[in-house]
């Protein structure tokens, strides 16, 4: 069963704190690595998933008609190649295929996630209209 949430009534809000989202992803990703991840086995792949998959069903939930999900999903995978091509510029950074894998399955799994009741945690953040 695919959930249909109400209408977005804050786009303009919803939108500004993904754009925060995406700046703060960026900014992390170009920061040194935390010292405990490479303790973790994938951890660094799991982040990347993890936060492709979150700001996937962010923008999912924006944007619902399944063209401008595609728009949104394409958009993060070249985000994400951004993310790497800039990566390989800071030196203690580096660049890898794996990531962006990690990044594209990380979308698959938002777009997935976007066709269950977590597709609707936006609009069920905003007040109902009044009657």
């Amino acid at each position: 069963m695919i959930w249909h949430p109400r209408p977005l009534r804050f786009l303009g809000f919803w939108r500004g704190i993904g754009r925060g989202l995406l700046l703060a992803s960026l900014i992390v990703a170009l920061l040194p690595a935390p010292a405990g991840m490479g303790r973790i086995a994938f951890g660094d792949k799991i982040a990347h998933l993890a936060a492709f998959a979150f700001l996937m069903l962010w923008y999912a939930q924006i944007y619902a008609l399944p063209s401008e999900r595609l728009r949104c999903a394409l958009g993060l995978i070249g985000f994400g190649l951004g993310i790497e091509l800039l990566q390989s510029l800071v030196p203690y950074r580096s660049a890898d295929v794996w990531d962006l894998v990690a990044d594209a399955a990380g979308v698959g799994l938002g777009l997935l996630l976007a066709r269950t009741p977590l597709g609707g945690l936006l609009s069920r953040c905003e007040p109902r209209p009044a009657a």
